[in-house]
């Protein structure tokens, strides 16, 4: 693919970077305009969108290196080297909504905010943002998928991609588009919802589901290192049957308090 996008002078533009720079731009551009569904005033607005990115940032990076560790080098200062010099890739998505999640948590308790409303108006836009940034792992070659021989499969062939050595030129489950496809769908489908009458806090459940089943599924198609975990899952596996169960639970007596009232 085009790990970088074009050279002026030393200056590189990694195609990475400027998609994850839009995936958070276009996704806050969406929530700005709809800023009437909901009473918050723009510095508060803007404050959670720079707090969710910075803790989600380290979450997925603190994630990644703790999942390939044994990956990184023979020794501490060798995975520490690595993990530096490679700052730029390398992210796990449920690292960063971890510690987004638990971030935020304690910044809307702290300012006394509806956390549940709140949540409900953000998570519309996560999906959208997640399908951007993944067709940046797509140019860059990272989060690849295994070998195949669908008609398509695609081949990565530069050398500076992020593709395993082995892989180069093999055609590989475009697994990053796979989940750019299910991220939009998701996308619409949440949109769709939260224009519904609903419990606050309906609209959050049925992210995590929704992405947990889909993040699944797209799990069995990945070529990267997955790291062995439970069962044969990886660890992205059991995190998303994890949190789909909580959520599913959370839906469930929603549902309940809701049929109650009525």
């Amino acid at each position: 693919m085009h790990p970088t996008l074009f050279h002026i002078g030393s200056f590189e533009m990694a195609s990475y970077g400027l998609m994850m720079a839009l995936a958070y731009l276009i996704p806050t551009w969406y929530l700005y305009r709809r800023l009437h569904y909901i009473k918050l005033d723009k510095d508060t607005f803007f404050n959670i969108i720079f707090i969710a990115f910075i803790s989600a940032l380290i979450g997925s990076k603190l994630l990644y290196i703790i999942v390939s560790w044994g990956e990184m080098g023979s020794t501490f200062t060798e995975r520490l080297v690595f993990a530096l010099q490679n700052f730029r890739y390398g992210f796990v998505f449920f690292g960063g909504a971890i510690v987004a999640i638990a971030t935020l948590l304690y910044y809307l308790k702290k300012k006394n905010l509806p956390v549940l409303k709140i949540a409900d108006f953000y998570i519309v836009a996560l999906p959208l943002g997640h399908a951007i940034g993944r067709i940046g792992c797509f140019l860059a070659g990272c989060c690849h998928g295994r070998p195949t021989d669908m008609p398509w499969g695609i081949a990565f062939t530069d050398p500076h991609s992020l593709v395993a050595p082995q892989f180069l030129g093999v055609p590989l489950h475009p697994t990053q588009l796979y989940e750019v496809g299910l991220n939009l769908v998701l996308f619409f489908v949440l949109q769709y919802c939260y224009k519904k009458q609903h419990r606050p806090g309906t609209i959050l459940a049925l992210y995590i589901i929704g992405y947990a089943f889909l993040r699944f599924f797209i799990e069995f198609f990945r070529g990267d290192f997955r790291g062995g975990f439970l069962l044969g899952m990886s660890p992205s596996q059991c995190i998303a049957l994890a949190t789909a169960a909580v959520a599913a639970t959370a839906l469930y007596f929603l549902k309940k308090d809701t049929s109650h009232a009525e």
